[in-house]
């Protein structure tokens, strides 16, 4: 059952823990970022141990026997102290998690040191990758080694599990609640290891055996790590997942803006920013979607700007009348009727045609509000651009039919 489940717990935490680089790097000073990080990849290491072959690997290559079991036990008990880091972190102030962080990360250690010792004074001789507990459970010193790891371990699952649920109450965000919950689960569950394990040191003082009940214990213990790696991977992989929803949105707007950007392009060139193309710094810059979205908003802008002295108020009531009898209404009247007027500027500019001064008005859209939002400007020129499009399209088969 071990060698079933521990690779896919193996490849859970690898999973995890590659999600995490991206967030990372740009959080070097953010403590609970980097003690996240640990945690997959210590449980991966532990998980890494235990597997028979690497088991058997390991003892060949340091000549030793079993030492696969304090290093998987040892990683065991340092995620726990990093989770506990992660907590204090995210519910503690800075000043104060940083003295609380350093009490879990100690007595971790402590453990970890204790478990050495323990395992060093057993000095165990025969290789048991399968069954190590049940075939040591009758020793005194595993018995000892047995009760701390399991005692230390069990405090912890505890410990976290109530406190995320506690977390969970207070975090605002969704995806956290969430998150937290799920890993309140997983520690929950691997109580069952917990208490098969505690089972394992009292049946060895009455020369008894659990061996019935080693399936259940990896089960509980693997399932529940699983649970918890998720749980703390839900937060990331939300906020990834909006990330590139939005760049896809960025994406897509870039492409229905290009009806609008080649309307003015083409009558006014010079709206097009330089780039100059012999910098690989600035090429580089210019690749992303972000920067080139933005460039695209900004030339429309200059290009309605050179349009704007070619606005006549005569096409705009014209333009006004013809939608309102449409039914168009609000920012959809105002993004049609722009539309028009870009239309009919772009010819009186390419005529030289400039209405009189008192004929001069603004762009219909011209002052429609926003929430500040990043996107809400783009937005607005999209439905222009779509506007703008079936305009364009339209006017072809209409003079056809004409003519």
């Amino acid at each position: 059952m071990k060698d079933l489940l521990h690779p896919i717990s193996l490849g859970v935490a690898t999973l995890g823990f590659l999600c995490l680089p991206r967030d990372v790097p740009g959080r070097r000073r953010d403590a609970a970022s980097t003690a996240l990080a640990a945690v997959f990849l210590l449980s991966g290491m532990s998980f890494l141990f235990s597997i028979t072959p690497m088991w058997q690997y390991f003892d060949r290559a340091l000549g030793t026997v079993n030492l696969s079991v304090p290093l998987a036990q040892g990683c065991v008990i340092a995620l726990i102290a990093c989770q506990q880091v992660v907590l204090i972190y995210w519910g503690s102030p800075p000043e104060i998690a940083r003295r609380k962080a350093r009490l879990s990360l100690g007595a971790g250690l402590a453990v970890i040191a204790g478990l050495l010792v323990l395992f060093a004074a057993l000095t165990p001789s025969t290789q048991r990758p399968t069954d190590f507990t049940l075939y040591y459970a009758h020793d005194d010193v595993y018995a000892a080694y047995l009760t701390l790891y399991v005692a230390a371990y069990t405090i912890g699952e505890l410990l976290l599990a109530r406190t995320c649920w506690r977390l969970s109450h207070r975090s605002t965000r969704a995806s956290v609640r969430v998150g937290l919950r799920i890993v309140a689960l997983g520690a929950t569950v691997t109580l069952g290891y917990s208490a098969v394990r505690i089972g394992n040191v009292i049946a060895g003082t009455f020369h008894a055996s659990l061996a019935e009940w080693e399936n259940f214990a990896w089960i509980c213990g693997d399932a529940g790590a699983m649970l918890t790696l998720i749980g703390w991977i839900v937060p990331t992989l939300t906020d990834q997942a909006q990330n590139l929803q939005y760049r896809i949105k960025q994406h897509r707007s870039y492409r229905g803006l290009r009806p609008l950007w080649l309307a003015f392009h083409s009558e006014a060139p010079e709206i097009a920013l330089p780039i100059d193309r012999a910098d690989p710094a600035q090429r580089r810059r210019f690749r992303g979607i972000a920067i080139k979205l933005y460039r695209r908003v900004v030339e429309i802008r200059d290009g309605r700007f050179v349009i704007r002295q070619y606005l006549c108020a005569r096409v705009r009531e014209r333009s006004e009348a013809h939608h309102r009898a449409r039914g168009l209404q609000g920012e959809e009247l105002n993004a049609a009727v722009t539309a028009d007027q870009i239309l009919a500027g772009i010819t009186a500019r390419a005529a030289g045609n400039r209405p009189e001064p008192c004929q001069l008005t603004d762009f219909a859209d011209a002052e429609r509000r926003t929430s500040g939002r990043p996107m809400d400007d783009v937005e607005a020129l999209l439905a222009v651009a779509r506007n703008l499009h079936r305009q364009q399209t339209r006017t072809p088969s209409t003079e056809r039919a004409s003519a």
